[in-house]
């Protein structure tokens, strides 16, 4: 069955190119309708496109990014909506798939854009994309996103999202994914950043922070439509032992180390790195095994034990062994992770020094370019929309780490049941926090089949992008949906009058 196609393109200035392309595509076997909404233009763009056989709208104000996009949807007449960029010349052949995959069923076919193993793809603009696509549960579509061209639309997810909603490509996106009734697939691979103009470094910049925003308030819809850990695992954790007062008055100390512990073979490790690092309190929160006291640290003074025979859940044990001990420095790390003295000195000596929240710096140990998992990424992303891009990876999620006892005593040790969220609580109330030392934990952590595998699900890592979604809410509860990342480019207004005075004389004309 024949779909008659629409393509919309939004043009600022582009006499260049708008006249080849627009030809191209009425060349097309396709005989697509040809949408320009030439915004703001002194060039000739309007008048190029109307010669070329370009259905064309005309503002005189420059509308910002995407909002042309937006008014040309709302006006389309085809079945199946395909959107470029007046600045790319792209060949049909190239925007077939695109076409083809409408075609099979698919409502949102997304470019490929950019492609793993690229530069690209650790773009600040990329990571952000992937982390929202990550929360969406949909980690297959990696950095795909609406906000890259080309892409198509079938005429059900125009009308189900609206038109307006892709003023905000990242929105729309998010609302799609949100959807049972609509698929959203990738579809063609056309290399964007090879073909996409140079404008200035002033310009990049003004973008990266506008697809950041974007992204984020994508992710304020998926938080809204479902919950502050959009449907991903709590792992069971007991955040009411999190919650409550200390059973017993606190034990003093001046550096005090919190150990979670299920009884790991490497604990004595642990323990004895820690006991020669002038460390006055070891505290360890045993929990989920019977093995109430064992040889290994029965008898050393600074050695106490907080037992639950039942597991307290992940992060949890750290909330509880600070609420035993009042400490002005806090080293944290698991019983899994053989430590030497010289991987606790630096973290602490860092709190000596004026840090306020003492970091394992894990980009030293894991290379960007293997920074591809969604647990990398969704750490990466917290950090840029923290405005702390330099922080690379590192998180509260990783041990070892250190903390000023100042830090939770404002921020709440139950925070830290949930690492991310107390990152973010600490970076809010204007802590100092540094990356500090590198410790290798990726390869020494232990593999769990039950927690890792992904024939179980990757339960771990669902569990921390869960993390990451509940700090990034508490982020947008504590500040703005956009954070630091304002919309200051679009106008988004003249869309929605546009397209409300469209919709009204539609109806009238019906």
């Amino acid at each position: 069955m024949k779909h008659r196609l629409s393509v919309i393109i939004a043009a600022h200035n582009e006499a260049s190119t708008i006249g080849p392309l627009v030809r191209h595509l009425l060349q097309w076997h396709r005989k697509p309708e040809v949408i320009v909404v030439a915004n703001g233009c002194r060039d000739g763009t309007a008048r190029i496109a109307k010669l070329a056989g370009a259905r064309v709208l005309r503002f005189d104000d420059k509308l910002g990014p995407d909002v042309g996009r937006a008014i040309g949807l709302s006006i389309a007449r085809g079945d199946i909506f395909l959107v470029l960029d007046a600045d790319i010349l792209v060949r049909p052949a190239q925007l077939e798939p695109f076409v083809r995959a409408v075609e099979r069923g698919v409502d949102v076919a997304l470019n490929r854009y950019p492609f793993p193993d690229t530069k690209q793809f650790h773009h600040p603009t990329a990571i952000a994309k992937n982390a929202l696509n990550i929360f969406a549960d949909r980690s297959d579509l990696r950095a795909a996103s609406l906000t890259a061209v080309p892409h198509a639309l079938s005429r059900q997810a125009v009308n189900a999202l609206g038109p307006l909603a892709f003023c905000v490509p990242a929105v729309a996106q998010a609302r799609a994914l949100c959807r049972s009734d609509l698929r959203v697939e990738l579809a063609g691979r056309v290399h964007v950043g090879r073909l996409n103009r140079h404008r200035g470094a002033a310009h990049t910049k003004e973008m990266r922070r506008l697809i950041i925003g974007d992204c984020l308030e994508g992710m304020s819809v998926i938080i809204e439509e479902r919950g502050n850990r959009a449907g991903f695992t709590d792992l069971g954790r007991r955040r009411d032992l999190a919650w409550q007062d200390a059973f017993l008055p606190p034990s003093t100390a001046d550096v005090a180390v919190i150990i979670p512990t299920q009884g790991e073979r490497n604990l004595p490790k642990v323990i004895r790195a820690c006991s020669r690092s002038n460390i006055d309190h070891i505290r360890l929160v045993l929990n989920g095994t019977d093995d109430v006291q064992s040889d290994d640290y029965k008898g050393m003074e600074n050695v106490q034990v907080d037992y639950y025979r039942h597991p307290v859940g992940h992060d949890v044990g750290r909330a509880i062994g600070c609420q035993q001990v009042d400490s002005e420095k806090y080293f944290f790390t698991d019983s899994d992770i053989p430590l030497k003295q010289e991987d606790v000195t630096p973290f602490l000596d860092a709190l000596d020094d004026g840090v306020h929240l003492a970091l394992n710096r894990l980009d030293s140990v894991l290379a960007k370019a293997r920074q591809t998992d969604p647990p990398s990424i969704v750490k990466r992303f917290l950090n840029i929309a923290l405005g702390r891009s330099d922080l690379g990876v590192s998180s509260l999620t990783a041990v070892p780490h250190a903390i000023r006892g100042e830090v939770l005593r404002e921020i709440g040790a139950d925070s830290l049941a949930v690492p991310p969220l107390a990152q973010v609580k600490a970076i809010l109330s204007g802590f100092r926090v540094e990356a500090v030392h590198p410790v290798d934990v990726i390869r020494t952590n232990e593999y769990r089949p039950h927690l890792h595998r992904a024939s179980a699900g990757k339960p771990l890592q669902r569990l921390i992008i869960g993390d990451y979604v509940e700090a990034i809410a508490y982020l947008q509860q504590s500040s703005e949906t956009r954070g630091d990342f304002p919309d200051t480019l679009r106008k988004r207004d003249v869309a929605e009058n546009y397209i409300l005075h469209n919709k009204k004389s539609t109806s009238r004309s019906r």
